[in-house]
């Protein structure tokens, strides 16, 4: 009886086809650490994917940049990398799993190189960690000169695939731990409500929280507005 192919081995079948994309313009994914309580390190997260996902439908690959809103940033930056990057990972599936049965077949980022049967499993997260790479170096870095992982040069087998999925992972949150938080008035006001909280970073200057924004304050599940 033949055995039912892993996601790993489809993944390994389409590896030679595997392209690097050309990024066109930037495309900003604004996020915000949302505390509600006097704990650093309770908190979750709203990523601002409209733009993202907009140009996204177009067929463009934008070159995602992140901007990080916070109202403290005084919590463990290890802890906060790899939630980041499990939050986002989540929303961006999520948002791609919604426009693959929106029927769309050019959706940039969204449909990057894997084909709707590999939507799900482990190796899901791995295009959202491609992005994270990208937005975490953007304007800092050449795209042609980004660390990727070794398996999208050469095809390798399933061991060699999981251990640079997971050497991806390190790097995305090595970046994220070393990524600029900025201190919004406005969370920082909401912050304050259950007890001090360091005044460093805070930009007087920034806009108004959006009004989507604004109404999830008080959640306490990560999510995406697009």
């Amino acid at each position: 009886m033949t055995q039912p192919r892993s996601i790993k081995d489809k993944l390994l079948d389409q590896l030679p086809a595997l392209k690097m994309p050309t990024l066109g313009k930037v495309a900003d994914i604004p996020v915000y650490v949302i505390h509600n309580s006097s704990d650093p390190e309770d908190y979750f997260f709203i990523f601002d994917f409209e733009q993202f996902v907009e140009r996204s439908r177009a067929g463009m690959f934008v070159r995602p940049k992140l901007t990080v809103w916070a109202g403290r940033e005084d919590f463990g930056r290890a802890a906060f990398a790899r939630q980041f990057r499990e939050s986002f990972g989540r929303e961006f599936d999520a948002a791609r799993t919604a426009l693959a049965a929106g029927g769309g077949k050019r959706n940039g980022w969204f449909s990057w190189g894997l084909g709707k049967d590999l939507l799900t499993g482990a190796i899901s997260g791995f295009v959202a960690n491609i992005v994270l790479l990208v937005a975490t170096s953007a304007g800092k870095k050449i795209w042609s000169s980004l660390p990727l992982p070794s398996f999208l040069r050469e095809k390798s087998d399933a061991e060699k695939l999981e251990a640079s999925i997971t050497e991806t992972q390190g790097k995305v949150d090595a970046a994220l731990a070393e990524m600029e938080i900025t201190l919004h008035r406005e969370l920082h006001d909401h912050a304050r409500r259950h007890g001090p909280v360091p005044r460093r970073n805070l930009d007087y200057d920034a806009w108004p929280l959006p009004s989507y924004v604004r109404d999830h304050l008080s959640d306490r599940t990560s999510t995406s507005w697009w």
